[in-house]
């Protein structure tokens, strides 16, 4: 079956992926986003590599993975900064109720969270992902109306079958349909560019 065009060829995607464990779908995500001609880099929690393996990352994005503001930076620059830069298009999958948390309340203590901070102008998006118990706290529904007010859009999260074995709302969404919401915004991008 022939590729599908799409509008990513040559748009730089930041990749953040937090600790659910919706984690390892990012995996596919990732792959798909290069497969379409986008330049990836990732960016990981300590929590999401509990779950995942940078180096599964590093291979189908043939791009090193960032896992530390103390980590080795490129040229002295600072990571943060130089990321959020760098990117034409943010987004985090999966966005736990942590990560959500942190944007909400402006809380940098990693190097997702503080990228996320820099990157405020850019496009960006959440696919968020958790239990449904959390996802219907009030305290999470209340950060993810602020996140949403601060310009994040929102994929999911989708019913289904969670991590903990019950059937409720809380799934992350399909790579292909998180692929979908980024063509999306890209479209937007490539409008305002011209």
């Amino acid at each position: 079956m022939p590729k599908k065009k799409t509008n990513l060829g040559g748009l730089n995607i930041l990749l953040g992926i937090s600790g659910g464990v919706a984690a390892y779908k990012a995996v596919d995500l990732a792959s798909k986003l290069r497969g379409c001609g986008a330049n990836v880099k990732t960016v990981m929690t300590a929590n999401a590599c509990q779950l995942v393996q940078p180096k599964s990352f590093e291979a189908v994005t043939a791009s090193p993975v960032f896992t530390s503001l103390w980590g080795p930076s490129e040229g002295y620059k600072i990571d943060h900064i130089n990321l959020a830069d760098w990117a034409d298009i943010v987004i985090v999958a999966p966005a736990t109720a942590n990560i959500i948390g942190k944007i909400a309340n402006g809380i940098c203590d990693d190097l997702l969270s503080t990228v996320l901070c820099a990157c405020w102008a850019k496009p960006r998006l959440l696919a968020a992902a958790m239990n449904n118990n959390m996802w219907n706290n009030p305290a999470v529904q209340r950060n993810v109306k602020l996140a949403q007010e601060m310009g994040f859009e929102l994929t999911g999260p989708e019913t289904g079958r969670l991590a903990c074995g019950e059937e409720g709302i809380g799934r992350m969404s399909e790579p292909q349909d998180i692929l979908e919401a980024i063509t999306k915004m890209a479209s937007k991008i490539k409008r305002k560019k011209r």
